[in-house]
């Protein structure tokens, strides 16, 4: 068989009746498990598949025009590649995952029609640069090309390491020995200074992240809402800000921007890519500012703009990025 047919066979095998079993996508909830299946094609790729719900309190909040949420699928991708390092390469449970960048084009999002039901997500992986360390799988690369209901949407790719429990503990132990916080000690966040949500394309407030927006010059600042009990957002404890966190905060931030920058509200916008780096654990109890920089962005003729997002934690940057968005008719 064809090496394009092995996948092609693999991903109409794929089953949407049930989810993967929680602990294999890190999730305590079973309502955020989005994978239904998962299978190795061959040592190098393999086929995954999930649903989306046709609401969700979270994912589904939004006042933009898209079908689908870009982070919704960025989410899917996630859970796809925690569950095949788990399922498929072998990783231990407690193993840490330690995301370094990923990106997500999404050319087809436009054209995808809003689903009258759930809608279902096929992913075909490939993955590479495989680094291996006694018999353990300690870092990889990964493409993914997505399909939602049948048509093809667009690609994720990202770079994640894999550390042992103990190995974790030693990279965020503290330097005057004290515990790290988790974000159950910040289950009631601050609202005061909270965005409207309509400028974030949002109609929920508990689903914003930002604070006290100022802009300066062609710059928008805002500080971040760790909002430790959220449902979607911090699903389980965790001990710094999620890289899912905080491209939520990138995205509402390029929003805000865009605004700024061009006059048009949130709900003409639609988020059609995205691509971060993460340099360092953005920390739970230390401010946390949100930079969107449109210094040199101009929209082009399709009114697509491209946004620069720096995350920036006591005096340094631990995370850049940037969200393409594209202006529809709203």
């Amino acid at each position: 068989m064809a090496e394009t047919d092995r996948v092609g066979a693999a991903l109409r095998a794929l089953t949407f009746e049930r989810t993967v079993a929680k602990g294999l996508v890190h999730r305590r909830a079973l309502s955020e498990v989005f994978l239904t299946d998962g299978t190795a094609v061959d040592d190098d790729r393999f086929v995954a598949g999930a649903q989306l719900p046709p609401s969700h309190a979270y994912y589904t909040d939004h006042t933009t025009g898209s079908a689908v949420d870009p982070l919704f699928l960025l989410e899917c991708c996630r859970q796809a590649e925690t569950h095949a390092v788990h399922a498929h390469f072998g990783a231990p449970d407690g193993t840490k995952f330690v995301l370094q960048q990923w990106s997500m084009e999404l050319p087809g999002l436009a054209a995808l029609e809003r689903a009258d039901g759930p809608a279902e997500v096929a992913i075909a992986a490939t993955t590479h640069d495989a680094q291996w360390a006694g018999g353990s799988l300690r870092g990889l690369r990964y493409r993914m090309v997505i399909t939602v209901s049948g048509r093809p949407v667009g690609e994720v790719t990202m770079r994640v390491k894999y550390v042992a429990d103990s190995v974790y503990g030693m990279l965020r132990g503290r330097r005057d020995g004290g515990s790290t916080p988790t974000s159950e000690s910040y289950r009631r966040p601050v609202t005061e200074g909270l965005v409207r949500p309509g400028r974030v394309g949002r109609e929920r407030p508990e689903n914003v992240v930002l604070l006290d927006p100022a802009t300066e010059g062609r710059q928008v600042r805002a500080r971040l809402r760790v909002a430790g009990g959220h449902p979607s957002l911090f699903d389980h404890a965790q001990d710094h800000v999620p890289g899912m966190v905080l491209m939520e905060a990138g995205r509402q931030t390029a929003l805000l921007t865009a605004e700024e920058l061009f006059g048009a509200p949130a709900a003409s916008w639609s988020v059609t890519g995205l691509e971060a780096s993460f340099d360092a654990y953005a920390e739970l109890d230390e401010p946390l500012t949100v930079v969107g920089d449109g210094h040199e962005q101009a929209a082009d003729a399709a009114g697509t703009v491209s946004v620069p997002v720096t995350f920036e934690q006591g005096g340094r940057t631990v995370a850049r990025g940037a969200f393409s968005l594209e202006r529809g008719s709203r």
